[in-house]
């Protein structure tokens, strides 16, 4: 507005005046001009203000670009070295997992050994137990048997002397068998019992050293039933065919009694 003004009083500044008229325009053009000056030194500065406020406020968004920038770059750096290093304790922990399973193999393998030998000892030992019991080799049921008689288990002492003979009924040891599975009936005063299982001494192995202590047996299970007559037929004949015997030196002690009670 003022700088319309200006240029009106500039135009008018060529017509025809007065001296007074012509001062007083000058003064006005020169107040105009000093205004004109001041509000373009003032927009000057306003513009130059906005212009600054503008550069400081993409300044201010650039600095704020260029740090977010670096934050993400540092953020991607700083994650790229957490997945290293989970990779890194991954692997770590695989490690560790394959040593522990290693470990737990092992333990399961010792502990399987273990249970087959504990097995194993087991078995040996019910099978020990059982070959105690009831030997299979002809001189350990033979040394049972004899065992089990002496010790008073009559039952156990005949199954394994039966058992002896129906497996080894050719063996120099089957007479002395035969002999002491009618000493367990002569144990238990069966004496039918017993005179039966003695005779098959006689018949089935007369050449047999416990041919004499049948005959002795036979005649005292004969005695013990009150049987004097066969007692005595049987003393007669070891003392006859047996003579130097220990059992004939019986016999005749035996004979004695029987012909006392008569």
């Amino acid at each position: 507005m003022k700088k319309a003004l200006l240029l009106f009083f500039l135009a008018c500044s060529a017509c025809v005046t007065t001296a007074q008229e012509g001062d007083e325009m000058r003064k006005d053009i020169a107040s105009l001009r000093a205004d004109l000056k001041k509000e373009t030194d003032t927009a000057t500065a306003d513009r130059q203000k906005q212009a600054d406020e503008a550069a400081g406020r993409a300044k201010a968004l650039q600095d704020a670009l260029d740090q977010l920038s670096r934050a993400a770059r540092k953020s991607g750096a700083d994650m790229g070295v957490d997945l290293e290093k989970a990779q890194n304790d991954l692997s770590a922990v695989h490690g560790q997992l394959e040593v522990l399973q290693h470990r737990l193999d092992a333990m399961e393998k010792a502990q399987t050994d273990q249970q087959k030998a504990n097995e194993a000892a087991v078995a040996a030992a019910a099978q020990q137990k059982k070959e105690a019991e009831h030997p299979t080799d002809k001189t350990g049921i033979y040394n049972l048997g004899r065992s089990k008689l002496e010790a008073g288990q009559t039952q156990r002492a005949r199954e394994l002397f039966t058992d002896f003979l129906a497996k080894f009924p050719k063996d120099d040891l089957a007479s002395n068998s035969q002999y002491w599975l009618g000493e367990t009936y002569y144990a238990e005063r069966k004496w039918n019992d017993a005179i039966g299982e003695l005779q098959k001494v006689l018949k089935e192995y007369k050449g047999s050293e416990k041919v004499p202590d049948a005959l002795l047996k036979i005649g005292m299970s004969f005695q013990a039933q009150n049987d004097c007559g066969n007692a005595i037929l049987f003393f007669e004949e070891l003392q006859q065919g047996h003579r130097s015997t220990d059992a004939a030196k019986s016999a005749k002690a035996h004979i004695v009694e029987c012909k006392k009670k008569k």
